[in-house]
């Protein structure tokens, strides 16, 4: 289950005219969505980099982190 869950109530009950998908040069992709109300909806992902760091400890063939400096 996501950590964040975001609804989006205002497209409840449209109805779609067009769905394209797309992707960028920056190695994104967007959804968008075209309804017959003249509204459209649009998602991109974006990728990107995430840094861990932590302070370990081997013991007994397990690590045990110490310390965490981002996460």
């Amino acid at each position: 289950m996501a950590d964040t869950l975001i609804e989006c109530a205002e497209v409840t009950g449209k109805t779609v005219h067009r769905l394209r998908l797309a992707t960028s040069d920056s190695g994104g992709q967007e959804l968008h969505l075209e309804f017959t109300d003249g509204t459209a909806f649009s998602l991109t992902v974006e990728p990107s980099t995430v840094l861990k760091a932590a302070l370990i400890r081997q013991s007994e063939g397990r690590e045990i982190a110490l310390r965490t400096y981002a996460d």
